[in-house]
């Protein structure tokens, strides 16, 4: 029973899709933003976050900048963009780390907020996230296994 008082309700799951959507549409054309971790794997619960990475599309057109480009420069026009955005508020900007960070808040409506926490060309954590997310649809079992293991580690400040 206390594992069900945490799961997502269908009102996280359209915020997130709309935090998604809302991001993409920002950016312009030639952007992909996809979902990793808990909201993507189905080990997410009612607090979790929205992390997603934001990906050049390798149709861009021929004037867009090159997903090579700095991640610190692309970063900075990510803020930008997203700033012009009513339902976004910028928290923080994690340039020092190995891949930088953008952490904001999403407020689809009044009374509803979704932390996010945007990266840019990290496509290092998709493969985990598809992998977790066909344990989790093998067997419930799993996916509530993964949600204690996370829940404990969390209590416990590991």
């Amino acid at each position: 029973r206390r594992l069900a008082e945490t799961a997502l309700c269908p009102e996280d799951v359209r915020a997130a899709q709309a935090c998604l959507g809302a991001t993409t549409a920002q950016l312009g054309s030639g952007w992909r933003v996809r979902p990793f971790g808990s909201i993507s794997n189905g080990f997410a619960t009612h607090s979790s976050d929205l992390d997603a990475t934001c990906c050049r599309d390798p149709a861009a057109a021929a004037g867009a900048r090159q997903p090579d480009s700095d991640s610190h420069t692309m970063l900075e026009d990510m803020v930008s963009a997203l700033q012009e955005h009513p339902q976004f508020q910028i928290v923080e900007e994690v340039k020092a780390a190995r891949i930088p960070i953008l952490r904001m808040k999403f407020a689809p409506r009044a009374g509803l907020t979704l932390d996010v926490d945007l990266s840019f060309q990290n496509t290092e954590p998709l493969p985990n996230t598809q992998l977790l997310r066909a344990y989790s649809a093998l067997c419930p079992r799993v996916r509530d296994l993964g949600i204690l293991v996370k829940l404990w580690a969390k209590a416990s400040g590991v």
